[in-house]
This record gives structure tokens, C-alpha cells and sequence, in this order.
């Protein structure tokens, strides 16, 4: 339920950066790139998969380990995408705030990575599966 309140707050965000023109090219279109709509489809998928998690659904194991995999794969090609790979482990010099907020990105940038993969890896072991089994 959180991560899909995150992933829609992360869409909005989205949707006032594109409204003030920092998302894209405002002269080109005034449509978002179908891209921008994904964090909205992760969210309404984490939303009706934390449903079925609380409502122990016979197959939500299943469909939490496709979602998993789907936001691994969306994270990885987002980063390769914007070359956030080669960003994401470089430490930059200058001032202490500078340098704070490289240490913040070499942080920040790959958790939403790492925590997909985790709970990939967590859904995997013998008690997720074992909760559901029961049902």
C-alpha cells in the first residue's frame, strides 16, 4: 500500500513538472510521453496486489513476483535510459554542501532498485509461499 501511494505521489510530481514545462518540451507537445504513465500503472498494480495480499487471493503470489520483476526491469531500463548508471557511484568535490549532495544521490538513486530486487528475493524464500499455500 505504500510503495503504491509512493508511486502515484512520484507521478503527480511527474505531471506538475511536465505542467511547468521542466519534464519536456512544452512546444512540442502538450501531451506526456507514454512513459511518464508508468508510475501511475505501477501504482494501481501495487494497489490491487496489496489487496489481494491482505485478502490472502489464491494466485497474488504469482502476480507480486510478476510485479517485482516488472519494476526491476522498469528501473533498470530507466537508468540506463538516463544514464543514471555512470551518476549514480561518482563523487563529485567542491563545497560541503556539494559534496553532501553527491553522497545523498549515491545513496538515494539506487534504492528503489535494491528494494525491488529485494522483495523479489524475500517472496522467493519458504514463508511468503508458505502464507499463501495455507490459504
Amino acid at each position: 500500500m505504500i510503495f503504491a501511494v509512493a508511486s502515484f505521489f512520484v507521478f503527480a510530481v511527474i505531471v506538475a513538472l511536465s505542467a511547468v514545462g521542466g519534464a519536456y518540451a512544452s512546444s512540442v507537445s502538450h501531451q506526456l510521453p507514454l512513459v511518464y504513465y508508468v508510475p501511475l500503472l505501477l501504482s494501481a498494480f501495487a494497489f490491487a496486489v496489496s489487496l489481494g495480499m491482505f485478502f490472502r487471493t489464491r494466485y497474488v503470489w504469482h502476480v507480486s513476483m510478476m510485479f517485482w520483476i516488472v519494476f526491476s526491469l522498469f528501473f533498470a531500463w530507466c537508468y540506463t535510459f538516463m544514464g543514471v548508471w555512470h551518476w549514480m557511484f561518482y563523487f563529485e568535490g567542491g563545497a560541503d554542501w556539494y559534496k553532501f549532495l553527491s553522497i545523498a544521490r549515491i545513496l538515494l538513486l539506487p534504492s528503489p532498485f535494491i528494494y525491488s530486487v529485494g522483495c523479489l528475493v524475500y517472496f522467493l524464500t519458504e514463508t511468503p509461499r508458505e502464507y499463501f499455500r495455507a490459504n
